[in-house]
């Protein structure tokens, strides 16, 4: 066969091969063609997963939305007792703010029989964090709050970190790499702002931004699709139920061997809570939210939050009782979804093969502790959600009371799909916890008693800085200012002058003062001080200036600045060339005449007067008595030639110090006796030290006999000043120079004023930070809002909610007006530990505050008393303790700890063996040597031997002489 024909029959193989490709292609999507020229069942499934306004359709798995090329950091692998054959499908019905406590769960029969008998119950399941995003952050990653940085629902929720370290490691992301078709239908995150797919999701319907039932966008693999307020195509609800469950039969149809995992993200019960128009007239006089802690307020033993909330009015029991109802109807909707969830997996033969979770972001509360609504408490009425699971082989109408948390979910899912479990995620699965090891495994390590409650993020030395700062502004005074949505400037102002920063006169580092006019207006002015005002040295006396050597100088101080200005006048007018000189304008303190004064003294001279005479009186009483003190010292030492015990025994006499004999023969006597002096002749020189102080203060402050005067030196008589009056003599222009320069105190004094004026410029950028945040998020909600809502007076510290006629827009309305209610204040981070075995069950918390809370839920199940103070000290440390271990705790900290540990104990290992093979390398050496020797030492005898034969033969025969000289030579 020649070369050409070699090409050509290659050619004819390479176009068949790629002809049969083309063809299985076409047969693949074939039945879908078919289905949509026909107007079949498959047109409407490729409407519905968003196939239509002009897309087309696609393989629901498509690299382009698959798992981007990313190197995770954990790769999740098969485990190595996995069973082998068809993986299980994997289904989760999360829903927004359903509670435990208020009873939502028993107006939900379909999913008590298709979850509850059908599956197992979690009487204990928890979340981590009762917040929306932190929640849903812990759901996907597995991991705590404190690990994944997501706190609240604005920081750091769905952000850039997020995204590039935390997204491509969740569940999704691992089960899609492992083979898995993923698909992901409703509410994401509360800042998704619907401009990427996430990762590891390969049918994407994600909800943009918050829960919404009616006018919202959702992403659609990439496309961005806006729905209205019709409930036939836009309810939300419906939509996921419709979308997941074609995605199911879709996905099925295409590869019936590929296990799937859906999650369903309902927004119910969350608000605007608008239900169905089927289910609108149900639940009304609903109270199983009337729980015993229903309206149970003021609560003085609780955190800050509670001892400011008050008894609810009626108008907020009338909401919360519309407000229960309205939940209860929203949840009607995924009431029918778990039916026919169940309905269709049993229609596709997958029902015995799929895992389906059901379970909440978490708790909510109404009416509890007086709170109107809300979340964001450590309480079970918070943190408790619905945890149901039913699959194959677990037990039907099992109740466990295992505590389980949302960050268990993403090790379950993996372990379903026989994959270990990625070191890095904190939760545990809950597999053990349902199955019986099978024969010959390993026993599960016992289960979890004690899990952390954790919300917020301000830290104690942030709460301390933030709380110094901001009880001026809560003024009561004008805290009905802060009520209003809009301020005058006037009223801007007002507010701003009552703060210390702004008050007048002019303090050190202050830069800007109020001013009230004559109409009561107020004007916001600087400062106009000098360096030594500005730097706190206003009170200090004018520097004294003087030459080397002099005794006595003069004192001067800078003009004022219209002074200055009109010297300069007066220089450019009479003083030619006056802007080339080097000037300097000085203001010399006034001379004093024999006696007299340069200026009057007015009654306000007089009053300083009497001021400083009294506090020198003061200050000479006080001498006085330190006198006093110092003598009596003095004749305590003039005895002390009398007083053995003094001293230890020992005493003066005769210039011949002579001590007892218990100090010369006992050693302790002998050491004690000589502190003992030791302390005396300390205090003596501190005495002493004092002693002089006071003489020299005595001798400044010497009175003079003849007149109030100070006699001058001879070398300023030439000046015809004889004598200065006391009271005039600190402000004349003669000053005494002082040894050590007035600069180097300056300075020292500057330096610790610019230390603390740094202190307070870092608080100041800390708190216009804040807000600047507070400022724009108020821009925000009244960006986002239709209608101002005046009637709502904030308090700062808190978070409140205003309602009013116009709030729901479905049946039923609310119709009796508008109010305000507070939920949640900004000091509310907590970290708290829930215990739960056969003997304890309770809620201990340590609040940002300072606050400590205990409650025993095995007496009090509602947690209505603080009963911290029946707690012993040892049994406060150990809750303490478990609090400190679970706020620290890290997964992935502690598999680094391990790896590096593994690692030490291996080059350990190492290091012991090539110790070991230095060791055996040296003995056999040592044997072979003693080989080698004994081989030479036998040899040698060997010789020995054949010598002497030989010298024993020849004398034998009898050749003495030439024989035996002949038989020497030869050896």
């Amino acid at each position: 066969m020649n070369i050409v024909t070699f090409l050509l029959l290659s050619a004819v193989l390479v176009m068949t091969a790629a002809k049969a490709g083309q063809q299985t292609r076409q047969n693949r999507r074939a039945p879908f063609n078919r289905s949509e020229k026909s107007g079949g069942k498959a047109s409407f499934i490729r409407s519905e997963m968003g196939g239509g306004r002009g897309s087309t359709l696609r393989n629901p798995q498509s690299p382009t939305y698959g798992t981007k090329q990313f190197k995770p950091v954990y790769t999740a692998r098969v485990r190595n007792e996995a069973k082998e054959g068809k993986r299980p499908n994997i289904i989760l019905i999360l829903t927004d703010d359903q509670d435990v406590e208020l009873g939502s769960l028993q107006f939900m029969p379909k999913l008590a029989k298709y979850m509850g008998k059908a599956g197992t119950t979690y009487s204990n399941g928890f979340v981590s964090t009762p917040m929306c995003c932190p929640s849903r952050s812990s759901l996907l990653t597995g991991l705590y709050v404190h690990n994944h940085k997501v706190y609240t629902n604005n920081d750091n929720c769905s952000s850039t970190y997020w995204v590039e370290n935390h997204e491509p490691r969740s569940f999704g992301a691992y089960l899609q790499d492992a083979g898995y078709s993923t698909g992901y239908f409703g509410k994401y995150l509360n800042k998704y702002h619907g401009t990427r797919v996430p990762t590891g999701w390969g049918e994407w319907h994600g909800l943009v931004r918050n829960s919404r039932f009616y006018n919202y966008s959702l992403n659609v693999n990439g496309q961005i699709h806006h729905h209205g307020f019709d409930y036939e195509r836009d309810y939300l609800p419906d939509v996921i139920t419709n979308r997941s469950l074609n995605f199911l039969r879709w996905s099925k149809a295409m590869d019936p061997n590929t296990p799937l995992l859906t999650v369903l993200s309902y927004p119910g019960p969350h608000g605007p809570e608008d239900s169905a128009p089927q289910y609108q007239h149900l639940f009304f006089n609903v109270t199983t939210h009337h729980t015993p802690a229903y309206d149970f307020a003021p609560n003085p033993d609780k955190q800050w939050i509670l001892r400011h909330t008050e008894k609810m009015q009626p108008i907020h029991k009338h909401f919360t009782d519309m407000l229960m109802t309205k939940r209860l109807q929203t949840l009607q909707s995924v009431d029918d979804a778990v039916e026919r969830i169940v309905t269709v997996l049993d229609e596709l033969d997958e029902l015995d093969n799929t895992f389906i979770f059901y379970t909440s972001d978490h708790g909510y509360h109404l009416g509890q502790y007086g709170l109107v609504k809300g979340k964001a408490f450590p309480f079970d009425v918070d943190t408790k959600v619905p945890f149901l699971v039913r699959g194959p082989g677990v037990p039907s109408g099992l109740v466990l009371q295992e505590p389980v948390l949302n960050i268990d979910l993403a090790p379950t899912f993996l372990d379903i799909a026989g994959l270990q479990k990625p070191p890095h995620m904190d939760g545990k699965s809950i597999l053990s916890t349902l199955f019986e090891p099978a024969p010959g495994a390993p026993k599960p390590e016992p289960w979890r008693s004690a899990i952390l409650l954790e919300r917020g993020k301000m830290t104690f030395q942030r709460y301390a800085k933030v709380s110094q700062s901001s009880n001026d502004v809560l003024d009561s005074e004008f805290q009905d200012l802060l009520t209003s949505e809009e301020l005058t400037r006037q009223e801007r102002l007002k507010i701003e002058c009552k703060k210390p920063r702004y008050k007048a006169p002019c303090t050190p580092h202050q830069k800007l003062y109020c001013k009230e006019k004559s109409d009561g207006d107020f004007k916001i002015k600087r400062c106009r001080m000098g360096i030594a005002e500005r730097f706190g040295l206003a009170e200090r006396k004018s520097s004294c200036h003087c030459n080397p050597g002099d005794v006595y100088g003069w004192k001067y101080s800078k003009l004022d600045a219209d002074e200055k200005k009109m010297q300069k006048r007066f220089l450019r007018q009479h003083v030619p060339k006056s802007r080339k000189l080097n000037q300097k304008f000085l203001k010399t303190l006034p001379r004093y005449a024999v006696g007299q004064s340069r200026t009057a003294r007015g009654a306000d001279d007089l009053h300083f007067d009497h001021i400083f005479e009294d506090v020198a009186h003061d200050e000479l009483e006080e001498v006085d008595g330190l006198v006093e003190d110092i003598a009596e010292e003095i004749r305590d030492l003039h005895n002390l030639n009398g007083t053995d015990d003094s001293l230890g025994g020992c005493k003066l006499d005769r210039e011949n110090v002579v001590c007892s004999n218990d100090i010369v023969s006992d050693k302790k006597t002998w050491a004690i006796s000589r502190n003992t002096v030791k302390q005396q002749i300390q205090r003596l020189r501190a005495q002493l030290n004092e002693l002089k102080q006071i003489r020299k203060y005595l001798r400044i402050r010497r009175p003079e006999t003849s007149s109030r005067g100070r006699v001058l030196p001879l070398d300023l008589r030439a000046y015809n000043i004889e004598a200065v009056p006391e009271d005039a003599w600190d402000n004349s222009e003669i000053c005494v120079c002082e040894h050590k320069t007035k600069k180097e105190l300056d300075r020292q004094l500057i330096r610790e004023e610019r230390m603390r004026t740094r202190e307070q410029i870092k608080l100041e950028k800390m708190r216009r930070k804040e807000r600047r945040r507070l400022k724009m998020e108020k821009k925000e909600r009244k960006k986002n809002s239709a209608k101002k809502n005046d009637h709502c007076k904030q308090d700062l510290k808190m978070n409140c909610f205003s309602h009013d006629n116009d709030h729901w827009r479905t049946a039923p309305l609310w119709t009796e007006g508008s109010f305000c209610a507070c939920t949640n204040s900004n000091n509310n981070t907590y970290w708290c530990v829930r215990n739960i075995n056969t003997t304890h069950n309770y809620l201990y918390c340590e609040y940002v505050t300072g606050m400590v809370t205990y409650f025993d839920l095995q007496v009090d199940p509602h947690q209505l008393r603080n009963v911290l103070h029946t707690l012993t000290d040892l049994e406060v440390n150990y809750m303490h303790s478990q609090v400190i271990y679970l706020r620290e705790y890290s997964a992935e900290n502690d598999y680094m700890v391990e790896l590096e540990d593994r690692r030490m104990a291996t080059m350990e290992d190492r290091r012991i063996e090539q110790k070991e093979g230095r060791r055996m390398e040296k003995e056999n050496k040592m044997k072979k040597r003693m080989r080698v020797g004994g081989m030479l030492e036998g040899r040698r005898r060997e010789g020995r031997k054949e010598i002497m034969a030989a010298r024993l033969k020849m004398r034998r025969h009898g050749r003495p002489g030439h024989g035996s000289e002949t038989s020497s030579s030869a050896f």
